[in-house]
C-alpha cells in the first residue's frame, strides 16, 4: 500500500546566511550525508530518496526571511514513509542555529 506522509512549520532563516538559496545547499549537503541519494535542488524544492521513500522539501514565502517549510514523503508503507519523514524533521531542526 502507497503512503504519503507530511509535516509543516515556520522556518526563519538566520542572517548567518544570504537567504533561502544558501539553506537548501545547506539542506541538500545534510541530506547527502545521511544517505540520501539522487538528491537535488531546485527553485521548488530539495529532493532526495531514501530507503524506497522519495522526500520533497518545499519552502513557501511568508514575509521578509520566513517561510512555511514543508516536508513531505511517498513510500510503500505508512510506517516505513512517517520514519523517514520524521528522521528529516529532525534532521532539519538540527540546522537551526544557520
Amino acid at each position: 500500500m502507497a503512503s504519503l506522509w507530511w509535516n509543516s512549520e515556520i522556518r526563519d532563516v538566520s542572517v548567518a546566511l544570504s537567504g533561502i538559496g544558501e539553506l537548501k545547499s545547506v539542506i541538500s549537503n545534510a541530506l547527502n550525508g545521511t544517505g540520501f541519494s539522487d538528491v537535488h535542488v531546485n527553485n521548488l524544492e530539495v529532493a532526495g530518496e531514501k530507503n524506497g521513500v522519495w522526500i520533497s522539501i518545499g519552502h513557501f514565502h511568508i514575509a521578509d526571511r520566513q517561510f512555511w517549510e514543508i516536508v513531505m514523503g511517498s513510500g510503500d508503507t505508512v510506517e516505513q514513509t512517517k520514519g523517514i519523514v520524521d528522521e528529516v524533521v529532525t534532521l532539519l531542526k538540527g540546522l537551526r542555529f544557520l
